[in-house]
């Protein structure tokens, strides 16, 4: 069972900053000359709501940056998109083999084998044939099922370079779909930046960039609500800037009604890991803590906390099944600012 989009939208990380508007691009009001106002926009991409903020002091051009970004995300999202039959992963998965893969492709792949390597494989890229197994219409897996898939499973046996990225073994596919959405986040934000502005909110179904400040010295704000409740219960709110947060967990795509079935696999075993119902990562580059949210959920309380503790610039708030939460030490008081120092 997949969940609808609203829930996608309002569970996770729910910007209570005013970025999560509904309907087409919106200017607050006219801005006197040399004061700023927020412009805003909603986007439907990637399966999910996109919801943009800009300060400008020049509309028309801020709505001219807002249009480049949007233009520069579907731009990638041509790349990424293993469902599409004419991307260039998709014919990567296909062919087994892509010749002067764009310079994209290689980018996030490079990020995601680091990733890979900082977590022990527990975020994986090359998981797509497991994930295939896992469909709303179809019966669980059975063990031969995943044993087989496991063998077609690991990122050592990717090659890459930036002329030629292949699989050493046949059947093997990726699926980005674990950390795309944050890296074409930090794409969207960078666009903002190369056309001058530094204060930006960009959340992308939960994962998101804030960049600067929301007006006058005030931090933007965010709210973290519960795996496992749609209504407006935060678990915690935070004010940040120039930080990246997204949220991994079980309730987002399920498979089973007790959710211990879900769309986060263990890549070394085949199967949705038991102990954590939801992971939130603050860290400097969108892409970077949607990875992470997704590895440390397959790793678990103890080896996701230690791997947070010990990297410096990140922070992460782990949620158990029974609701527990776990908190790094570097998160704040709730009064206090959180920035990727």
């Amino acid at each position: 069972m997949k969940n609808s989009l609203g829930r996608r939208d309002i569970i996770k990380i729910t910007a209570v900053a005013g970025a999560a508007l509904l309907g087409k691009s919106i200017l607050d009001r006219v801005p006197a000359e040399g004061s700023l106002t927020a412009l805003r926009d909603t986007r439907l991409m990637m399966g999910t709501l996109i919801h943009l903020t800009v300060l400008s002091e020049d509309a028309p051009n801020g709505r001219a940056a807002i249009e480049a970004t949007f233009n520069e995300m579907e731009r990638l999202i041509t790349i990424f998109d293993h469902r599409h039959p004419n991307t260039p992963l998709t014919q990567l998965n296909q062919r087994g083999e892509l010749s002067n893969p764009p310079t994209e492709l290689f980018d996030i792949l490079q990020q995601s084998l680091d990733i890979y390597r900082i977590t022990g494989g527990a975020f994986d890229v090359t998981v797509k044939p497991l994930m295939d197994l896992y469909q709303p219409s179809r019966p669980l897996p059975t063990q031969q099922a995943i044993a087989r898939a496991l063998e077609l499973v690991g990122s050592e046996k990717l090659c890459i370079s930036s002329d030629r990225i292949a699989f050493s073994q046949s059947g093997m596919a990726i699926t980005l779909d674990g950390i795309a959405k944050g890296y074409i986040v930090d794409k969207g934000v960078d666009t903002l930046r190369r056309w001058g502005f530094p204060n930006v909110f960009l959340e992308a179904g939960g994962d998101l960039m804030a960049k600067g400040l929301k007006d006058e010295g005030t931090e933007w704000k965010v709210g973290l609500q519960s795996p496992r409740e749609s209504g407006g219960n935060l678990l915690a709110t935070f004010r940040i800037h120039d930080r990246a947060i997204a949220t991994s967990g079980d309730y987002i795509q399920y498979f089973s009604a007790d959710l211990l079935h879900h769309h986060i696999l263990d890549p070394h075993r085949g199967l949705s890991p038991a102990e954590l119902a939801s992971v939130t990562i603050f860290s400097k580059r969108t892409a970077l803590s949607d990875a992470l949210a997704t590895g440390i959920m397959v790793m678990g309380v103890e080896k996701g906390m230690d791997l947070i503790e010990s990297t410096p610039g990140l922070e992460g708030v782990l949620v158990t099944k029974d609701l527990v939460q776990i908190r790094s030490t570097g998160l704040p008081d709730q009064k206090k600012g959180l920035s990727a120092s």
